[in-house]
């Protein structure tokens, strides 16, 4: 199995729309990853900004989600030596700073794949696979990355 990072949209998606498409997609995806995975705390820190300004009311439940995944995931921090990686992929590909973060981060930790919806599907960025689990036929590169 390949260790992949995900994204704070596969987070919001299983928090908020827990009965959506996207949201049993997403609780799937973070169930086969969890073993190995990568959430860098940049992501827990865009997943819970998103909660507090969208569904406030769900924030102390997105506080003790947050608090799980740091127990079961793989969670970089963000330090100066990710900062830099970022500000140099940023120079090179032209990905907004915080996205450029968390690669940065995945990456440091392991990771070959990143889930996210947000960024390029498909892109490779030094080794880092960005795949978008919600994109039509996702699921059979997501099965080659972490097994039937």
């Amino acid at each position: 199995m390949t260790r992949v990072a995900l994204d704070s949209n596969i987070l919001i998606y299983a928090e908020l729309e827990p009965e959506s498409d996207k949201g049993r997609m997403a609780a799937d995806v973070i169930t086969r990853v969890a073993r190995d995975g990568v959430i860098p705390v940049q992501v827990l820190g865009e997943f819970l900004r998103f909660i507090q300004r969208r569904a406030p009311h769900a924030l102390p439940d997105a506080v003790r989600q947050s608090r799980r995944y740091r127990a079961t995931f793989i969670t970089p921090p963000t330090t100066e030596a990710i900062l830099e990686t970022a500000a140099a992929t940023v120079s090179a590909h032209g990905l907004q700073f915080w996205d450029a973060v968390i690669c940065a981060a995945s990456q440091a930790a392991g990771a070959r794949a990143l889930f996210t919806e947000d960024m390029q599907d498909g892109r490779v960025l030094g080794g880092l696979g960005l795949i978008n689990p919600f994109a039509p036929g996702a699921d059979a590169s997501i099965d080659a990355l972490l097994g039937a």
